[in-house]
């Protein structure tokens, strides 16, 4: 028998296993003193093995659960067993960031595993049962095992799951009971023993050098806490379990590909919460998505029930529901929208070394990965005993989805066609990585059912190559969850959501509550209430554009700026040398049309460039995968720009650093670092915040503060960034460090959070009528130009105002207002078109915004962008209005902020926001520019690129980092 962990003093194992004893004065090696209740006893491995199978411990050095296994100590032991075992197959799948690879173990019986393809394809006729006949679903579905996808540890210092996934390989491999060889025979299980190699390489590490020589229970030593870069995460510490709709990640990306692949029946998810808790699975509770099929939720109670029988065995204590919710898809639980039954585990946090819990029990990491263990034995067993009935519910949904009958019948969502195709193909990329079915227009199309982002119902004409995704398919609830505008919650969750908040500020609600994806990536898109089918075929990519098309004797190369690769086509160019323009004004030259923020290459700025400007050209337009258009004249026509104008602004090269380590939210430091890598691929730095104070600034002309939390920067580190900024610097800050910059006594910026306001609130008010009106195209005033008498009158913008709340009354309503901040919806900002901060966005773009700083700007702050939409009333709207206004002011206001006439505020686009929330927030600024010095300080209220995919508001950051110090900074700061 093999006992997963067989020691008979778990301390003293350990300090032989680890030889790192202590060397008292003596010389002589302490061993550590007993601790009553630590020692696990109970075998993890049962019953007769094989002994042609080597055990954990002979591979590892170590008995399996006594201690974290390595990613590479478990690529050694998938590498040991399939050279000696017939009952398994060892697939890479992908490679992590730092090239560390990931496998999936197929295990079967020696018939089933050299029929795997023809597996996989009965699956997949399941899976798409167009044109399957009853009979031959019959067959298919006598034919088939029973496929599980067990999957373990996707957060890296999660730990015990990867370790209960090595013994249940060793388990299903090497047992010779009758159970387990009938197991295998009626089953195909696939197991995943670490999905982020990574982020667990990087805690194993620091479990190494945190070790003692004695076994330490307390969870408040650093044994059993994270360091900054914790090992949760991947290389750029995303949360890989919030990846799976998302795509952005080569971990991710791989585990999609192969559950695509195999359309298992079963996925188990392993994770590990609190070290106080217990040990959590089964079934979510409200909110849960409303796309999931019913079929889910009644095999989970099946599944659900076994569990816990077997845990009742064990005397094991646990419980289901409670904390975990299931709204958004993009966990792992994604694959249950695939028609998968989804279970998570979260076994308390151990540790290795074992937790003293409330009731003075000590609970070991071996009993921690036992249950993770003895859970996964008893879920596949349980599909193996209702696998049959499991199948033709599958198909039987599956069937429905392709229907008439189909809840999703009559919906298409249809993305519009853009010039901005970087970011077309990151989306259609994404979309074809689900697997999803997808269509173009070939042709105009009329609508008459249609609803755009803005919640507004549209009869419009769709363009000829419109990408048409219609949600009748088998995908349907996935394409939905993803797509649909709006994820609803009943009214029953939204009462108790606001009993709560009301009641102590807490939430139901366990992650964001809005990730539509065309809105993430800022594509305009309608969901038309009709399935298209004519005048479509099937999605073709666009033909490949040359990098490159020449003239003779042209004056400079352009780059459509409307593009979001055109950012890293001017960022890669600067850092090769090459003086780069950008245009803040549309134009024509030599035909070829010129958006605003177009990168300009020209031969006069290079003439003395030392390599081949057109080869350089060339290789940087192929490396971003956009085209540079020769021009050979620079007359624009009319009063369009000419070349050599002042609408030809020279870029500064950008030297960035940005802030990390204690304090600095680790989510916003990789997001912002994965964006210059993965967009840009230029070379920046990142400053340890605990060496701030002994960092020369003068290197770099750019710096980004991430979002921050607890600790702030101190009065030495905000007066050296100060100085920086006065001599040219250009300082980007993000949602949690902005307060510490717009607290009036830092006196750096000019902004100010709404708590901070109060008190000139007409001021800002007036502003932001300012603002309006600047952007008008006509004005009363001009009919009064000629005339020769005095004006009598003239239009304040306070006239006719509603007077302002007093700056008590505004406070009071305020922190009333605060309590119901959302925790993660998209709403409508709208852009300053003529700023060069919005170069390649619309006028209207969506923002994912949670509890974020509301930020306040007027006078001389610039803001880029302001969250809001305004949308011009119904005439009878504005009539009924005027009419019930009688002798009162007819203007009206939304919070602190007066709306123009006729005029009415757009801001929810999807996602839950409480009409206090909403009134909180408009009109307020999302994206500010200032200057302060010879430098400039730019604010998101913001995170800008939330996990990587809200590319909208990325493009804004791209800008701010790329062309700030260029077009911000009245003097940059000159390198060293």
């Amino acid at each position: 028998m093999y006992m997963r962990n067989s020691y008979k003093a778990l301390s003293i194992a350990i300090a032989s296993a680890l030889a790192m004893c202590a060397n008292a004065a003596d010389g002589v090696k302490r061993l550590p003193t007993e601790l009553q209740g630590l020692n696990y006893n109970k075998p993890l491995v049962e019953g007769k093995l094989s002994s042609s199978i080597p055990t954990p411990e002979s591979i590892l050095g170590f008995p399996v659960g006594q201690r974290a296994a390595t990613p590479a100590q478990i690529t050694e032991a998938l590498a040991a067993w399939q050279k000696v075992s017939d009952r398994m197959q060892v697939v890479e799948y992908a490679k992590s960031h730092e090239g560390r690879p990931l496998h999936y173990v197929v295990i079967s019986s020696a018939k089933n595993l050299a029929n795997t393809d023809q597996i996989k394809s009965d699956l997949a006729r399941l899976a798409n049962p167009v044109n399957l006949s009853s009979s031959e679903e019959k067959r298919i579905i006598d034919r088939l095992p029973a496929v599980s996808w067990l999957a373990y540890t996707i957060h890296g210092n999660e730990a015990s799951g990867s370790d209960a996934a090595l013994a249940v390989i060793y388990q299903l491999i090497a047992s010779q009971e009758q159970d387990i060889e009938t197991l295998l025979d009626k089953s195909v299980i696939i197991i995943d023993p670490l999905m982020n190699p990574d982020g667990r390489a990087r805690f194993t590490k620091q479990l190494q050098q945190r070790r003692g020589v004695a076994p330490n229970v307390d969870t408040q030593s650093t044994l059993h806490s994270d360091a900054w870069a914790t090992g949760r995460s991947n290389h750029y510490y995303f949360d890989l379990n919030r990846d799976f709709t998302l795509g952005v990640h080569p971990e991710t990306q791989g585990i999609v590909r192969s559950i695509n692949e195999w359309n298992p029946q079963l996925m188990i998810d392993a994770h590990e919460m609190g070290p106080m808790d217990t040990y959590l699975f089964g079934l979510a509770r409200e909110p849960v998505n409303k796309n999931l099929s019913s079929h889910i939720r009644k095999w989970g109670t099946v599944f659900e029930q076994d569990q816990a029988d077997a845990l009742d065995k064990e005397n094991w204590p646990y419980y289901m529901g409670e904390w975990l919710e299931n709204l958004y898809p993009g966990y792992s639980s994604y694959a249950a929208f695939r028609g998968t039954i989804h279970i998570l585990y979260e076994q308390a946090r151990i540790k290795e070394d074992g937790v003293m819990q409330p009731n003075g029990r000590i609970v070991s990491y071996a009993e921690g990965v036992d249950k993770q263990l003895v859970s996964s034995i008893a879920n596949i067993k349980t599909l193996a005993k209702h696998s049959k009935d499991i199948y033709r519910d599958f198909v039987k949904d599956k069937r429905k989805l392709i229907s008439k009958d189909s809840p999703f019948a009559d919906q298409t969502f249809a993305i519009l066609p853009t010039e901005n195709h970087q970011r077309m193909a990151k989306f259609v990329n994404l979309m074809q990585l689900q697997g999803f079915e997808l269509h173009q227009s070939t042709k105009p199309i009329k609508v008459s059912k249609a609803k755009n982002q803005l919640g507004e119902q549209v009869k419009t004409e769709l363009p000829a190559g419109t990408l048409l995704i219609r949600n009748r398919q088998p995908q349907g609830r996935l394409v939905s969850a993803m797509l649909e505008f709006d994820a609803k919650i009943t009214d029953e969750v939204l009462v108790e959501e606001r009993q709560r908040l009301l009641r102590n500020g807490s939430s139901l609600m366990y992650d964001a509550t809005a990730w539509n994806i065309s809105m993430m990536y800022g594509l305009e898109a309608l969901t038309v209430k009709e399935d298209i089918s004519e005048d479509i075929r099937p999605y073709e990519a666009p033909r490949q554009r040359p990098p490159i098309i020449k003239k003779e004797n042209s004056l400079a190369y352009v780059i459509d700026g409307q593009d979001d690769a055109s950012v890293g086509f001017a960022a890669r160019l600067m850092e090769r040398g090459v003086t780069t323009r950008i245009i803040n004004k549309e134009t024509v030259l030599d035909d070829v049309n010129i958006s605003r923020g177009s990168i300009i290459v020209s031969r006069y700025d290079n003439e003395f460039f030392a390599g081949d400007l057109d080869a350089v050209v060339e290789k940087t337009a192929k490396e971003m995968q956009v085209t540079a258009y020769a021009v050979a004249g620079g007359h624009g026509e009319g009063d369009l720009p000419d070349f050599g104008g002042s609408h030809f602004k020279v870029l500064a090269q950008p030297r960035i650093a940005i802030l990390n380590g204690s304090g600095v939210s680790s989510l916003d430091f990789g997001a912002i670092w994965h964006s210059i890598d993965s967009n840009l691929g230029i070379r920046h730095s990142h400053i340890d915040s605990h060496y701030f104070n002994w960092t020369d600034l003068r290197r770099y002309n750019t710096l980004v503060l991430p979002s921050t939390w607890r600790s702030k920067l101190g009065k030495s580190e905000l007066s050296a960034i100060n100085n920086w900024v006065e001599s040219g610097g250009t300082l980007i800050a993000i949602d949690g460090s902005v307060p510490q910059l717009t607290n009036p006594k830092a006196k750096l910026s000019q902004v100010r959070e709404i708590k901070d306001a109060f008190k000139e609130i007409e001021q800002y008010d007036i502003a932001l009528q300012r603002e309006w009106l600047a952007q008008q195209d006509s004005y009363p005033e001009i009919s009064n130009i000629w005339q020769h008498n005095a004006v009598d009158t003239v239009n304040y913008p306070w006239d006719d105002k509603a007077k302002p709340l007093s700056e008590k009354q505004l406070k009071k309503q305020d922190e009333w207002l605060a309590q119901f901040r959302t925790s993660g919806a998209i709403v409508a900002a709208r852009t300053d078109q003529k700023h060069w901060l919005t170069f390649g966005a619309p006028p209207v773009i969506p923002v994912l915004t949670a509890r974020d700083p509301i930020l306040m700007s007027k006078g001389r702050v610039e803001t880029a962008v302001r969250f809001g939409s305004y949308q011009e009333m119904d005439a009878s709207a504005w009539k009924k209005h005027i009419k019930e206004a009688k002798d009162k002011p007819v203007s009206r206001k939304v919070g602190w902020a007066t709306l123009p006439e006729k005029q009415e505020l757009t801001l929810r686009m999807s996602g839950l926001l409480w009409p206090e929330a909403s009134k909180r927030l408009a009109n307020s600024a999302y994206l500010t520019r200032e200057r302060k010095g010879n430098g400039q300080i730019i604010l998101f209220s913001g995170q800008p690129v939330f996990r990587g995919s809200t590319l909208a508001t990325n493009r804004l950051l791209l800008n701010a980092i790329v062309y700030g110090s260029g077009l911000g900074a009245h003097t940059p700061i000159t390198k060293l």
